[in-house]
């Protein structure tokens, strides 16, 4: 075998390698961070995670105190693991995501969505040209602003305005067939706390005055 060939195999072996060890560290460490974020702001009474894929990510319950009753999500990582797919997970779009949907006992007020504009096409939203739209600029990011049955505007605007950092947001939905609130988001690094705590403590604005119903 040509020696320069085999230095080279050598080379990224070893490279290989070290990139495993430090994007697994990383993954773990970034996981228990996001994690833990959303339990100090959900406050859950019961916690599981199921892990996907070894180091991409985890899928979560978790149990809520009222007016809510559970939360279910994804948590899904990078693959900074691998050396040779994580420059085309990269090229492809491919990064750290959290998609949760809240439910509760309670009815809604209505149907509400925050989109960023770039996702629209992605957000796939049954009967979207039927519902009044809007549009607003936050943080340099233009999202759209979609409802019907009652007019969620000013409630839309208002979690939009509290987010400190918009562009972590992606889509989030008032969704009043299934009782469930939907948030997905891209954490800052390590940060998913200052998206998800500004919209969770907002949620109830947008539950009807009606009693829970069982």
């Amino acid at each position: 075998m040509n020696p320069f060939l085999l230095v080279a195999l050598i080379l990224l072996a070893l490279v290989s390698t070290g990139a495993y060890f430090y994007g697994s560290k990383k993954n773990r460490w970034l996981s228990s961070e996001i994690t833990h974020q959303l339990e100090e702001v959900l406050r859950p009474s019961n916690t599981n995670y199921v892990n996907i894929g070894g180091l991409i990510g985890y899928n979560f319950t978790y149990v809520l105190g009222h007016p809510f009753i559970n939360a279910k999500g994804t948590l899904t990582l990078r693959p900074r693991h691998s050396f040779l797919y994580l420059p085309v997970s990269h090229l492809i779009g491919v990064r750290d995501r959290v998609y949760m949907n809240i439910f509760t006992k309670n009815k809604f007020s209505g149907e509400g969505h925050i989109i960023e504009e770039s996702y629209l096409r992605k957000a796939k939203i049954d009967g979207l040209d039927s519902m009044t739209r809007s549009e607003m600029v936050q943080g340099n990011k233009r999202f759209i602003l979609l409802w019907r049955h009652k007019n969620l505007e000013a409630d839309l605007k208002k979690i939009l305005e509290a987010l400190p950092e918009p562009w972590m947001l992606k889509h989030f939905c008032v969704y009043s067939e299934t009782k469930s609130f939907y948030i997905f988001g891209i954490p800052n690094k390590n940060r998913i706390k200052e998206l998800v705590e500004p919209i969770f403590v907002r949620l109830p604005m947008f539950l009807s005055k009606d009693k829970t119903q069982e």
